[in-house]
């Protein structure tokens, strides 16, 4: 586990728990059950995958145990990645334990990539739970046009403005942060549009909810002061 110098230094913690078994997380998973899965796991011959359910859910509730200790959000991957996910398993759906869980009710989670295909039922969680926030990085710029757009919709169907946070999910590549910053601007716009014509937004509205879902969001909910 991190130490408290460490965690000082960080903003918050990323799991990918998707991959490996989904996020149906066994809340009652024990430490001894996960020490017998971590011998398992090391009595194979160079382990390049933790094959143990038992292990990764006792790893993810660990983290969400110190992520609430140290008042740091956790971001969860939720919908589409690469080959290797069970995508229906990446249901944010599959969170409602963890979210109903009182020993983790105080711990900020993020749902990461719009939770692609399942946005409106992300926006549902972040509607109903005060914990729940989503970032919709990585589904632009890697949807078409129309997907971009109405990901973001669907994203801003029921949760509240103020819990959507913009990203590019980029890395390596230069041009894959020009991209999602370039596309990410005009899919907002387009959205907050239509929501300006649709008559749920004034135009001084949807201004300020440009400057929330670029900036101010995610200045907030990572106490970013510098």
């Amino acid at each position: 586990m991190m130490n408290v110098t460490v965690a000082g230094e960080i903003v918050g913690l990323k799991s990918i728990a998707a991959y490996y078994f989904g996020l149906d997380i066994n809340t009652n998973v024990t430490k001894m059950e996960a020490e017998e899965a971590l011998q398992q796991v090391l009595s194979v011959w160079k382990p390049v995958l933790v094959a143990n359910k038992n292990l990764v859910d006792y790893i993810f509730l660990i983290s969400l145990e110190f992520a609430q200790s140290h008042d740091l959000p956790m971001q969860i991957h939720t919908g589409f990645g690469d080959r290797g996910l069970n995508l229906r398993m990446s249901n944010p759906l599959y969170l409602h334990n963890i979210l109903e869980d009182k020993r983790f009710a105080k711990c900020r989670i993020v749902l990461l990539h719009t939770s692609y295909p399942f946005s409106k039922e992300a926006s549902y969680l972040a509607s109903l739970y005060s914990q729940v926030y989503l970032d919709f990085g990585l589904a632009i710029p890697k949807l078409s046009v129309h997907g971009m757009v109405s990901a973001v919709k669907d994203l801003l169907e029921q949760a509240p403005l103020n819990k959507v946070m913009f990203s590019t999910d980029a890395y390596a590549f230069p041009e894959l942060f020009y991209l999602g910053a370039k596309n990410a601007r005009k899919v907002v716009f387009t959205v907050l549009c239509d929501s300006c014509i649709d008559g749920d937004l004034t135009v001084s509205e949807a201004v300020e909810a440009a400057k929330d879902l670029f900036a101010r969001n995610s200045i907030n909910f990572y106490k970013i002061t510098s």
